[in-house]
């Protein structure tokens, strides 16, 4: 399982004029051939066929001049999204066919009262008015016409009452109504036929933000500040990956512990320096795993990679270590029935308040159950039933009414 940890801010005046020159040239080279790659694997996979000779690869490295490591990384990347991309695709598609099996039954019982209102409109036009079975319609003895709802009862006094105010109005809206929902059947049918065929692209920077040189007045009267903007949004972030084979775990960075500096190998061949990389949350697992990963003897076998990213944020960097970690085995939720949610926090500072309600999640009543949590893990609180106070029953009743079975 992967795992990020967050540095703390890193401001620009404080780095070396040339890191932040060079960090500015590699990120802006690395994102251009993200998008490169990117954008040939989409057309292979439009066109079913390959655009070059070569693997994309080396394409990139020979395009834009980076070494094995960076394009290996700037391939990967690209790899992933497409890979992301058309997963979100699954997942539009899903959603959209529970969208048209909705409004295929709603159209479904719209038309059926549809029917249903016509042929009382039939039945009154003949002169002999009808109700169909199963329904909330009345006609009294003295003429009146009555519905009755859930709320209310709506009553007529005679059939061309009924006629003109109730059922004309009714069969207008429902036709309306229908007319809607089967349009925006024939949209949603549309749109999934263009998921299920079409494959779609990404733009790099949001959709949003390039549609603001349009519609923003500052941007619309300066063109170059939104593109100046917009390459920043753009040229972001770079993610080196990492090596387990690598000394440091990463051929590009490398991460002093002892002095919380981080070593970068630009373009150009040049290490340059961010000083005073710390880590709040997740120091000395960062640390740790550095240091293992240097005293490893057999690295393939045994290696761990570690992976790198830098954020410019403008005036300030935030950089982002990426490690390998193994999954907790602690049990944080369960969808089966019969469990108890627990809030952690909330247990650090009082009772564990309990609801009881009926099948139809009707509130019944309201109990409190003391916890101690001191000292105790999620599982020894799953597992040990000593951790819950015995002053209270199954019920959350008092001792004196613990021979109640749970019937309150």
């Amino acid at each position: 399982m992967k795992k990020a940890y967050f540095s703390k801010r890193i401001w620009k005046e404080d780095v070396n004029v040339l890191t932040v020159a060079e960090m500015a040239t590699l990120s802006k080279v690395f994102n251009c051939a993200k998008r490169f790659a990117f954008q040939t694997l989409i057309r292979q996979k439009r066109w079913g066929r390959e655009l070059h000779k070569e693997s994309i690869h080396l394409v990139v490295k020979r395009k834009f001049g980076v070494n094995d490591y960076i394009a290996n990384s700037i391939v990967r990347e690209s790899q992933a999204l497409l890979k992301a991309q058309t997963e979100l695709n699954k997942l539009y598609i899903k959603q959209t066919d529970e969208k048209i099996k909705k409004i295929k039954n709603k159209l479904k019982k719209e038309r059926s009262f549809l029917t249903i209102l016509r042929k009382i409109k039939d039945s009154c036009v003949e002169g002999n008015l009808r109700f169909p079975k199963n329904t909330n319609y009345a006609l009294h003895s003295s003429g009146l016409i009555s519905l009755e709802c859930k709320s209310c009862s709506l009553i007529w006094m005679n059939t061309y009452l009924f006629e003109h105010q109730y059922l004309d109005l009714t069969i207008k809206r429902l036709k309306a109504k229908i007319g809607r929902l089967a349009h925006r059947l024939f949209r949603l049918e549309g749109q999934k036929e263009k998921l299920t065929t079409h494959i779609s692209s990404v733009v790099f920077g949001s959709k949003n933000l390039f549609k603001h040189q349009f519609t923003k007045k500052e941007f619309v009267q300066d063109h170059q500040s939104w593109k100046e903007f917009f390459l920043a949004v753009r040229n972001k972030q770079v993610l080196i990956l990492g090596r387990k084979d690598a000394a440091a775990g990463n051929f590009v960075f490398t991460y002093q512990p002892d002095t919380n500096d981080l070593h970068m190998t630009s373009l150009s061949g040049k290490v340059v320096t961010f000083s005073n990389v710390v880590f709040p949350y997740g120091q000395e697992q960062v640390n740790q795993t550095v240091l293992r990963q240097r005293k490893c003897k057999d690295k393939k076998a045994n290696g761990k990679p570690i992976s790198w990213s830098v954020e410019d944020h403008g005036d300030y960097y935030i950089i982002k270590c990426l490690l390998d970690v193994e999954e907790e085995v602690l049990v944080n939720f369960s969808t089966s029935d019969g469990v108890i949610g627990v809030d952690w926090c909330r247990l650090q500072r009082g009772p564990l308040c309990m609801d009881r309600c009926f099948k139809g999640r009707q509130f019944f009543r309201k109990w409190d159950i003391l916890v101690y949590v001191k000292q105790k893990n999620k599982r020894s609180i799953n597992e040990n039933p000593g951790s819950r106070s015995n002053s209270f029953g199954r019920c959350g009743c008092s001792k004196e009414q613990a021979n109640c079975n749970g019937r309150h």
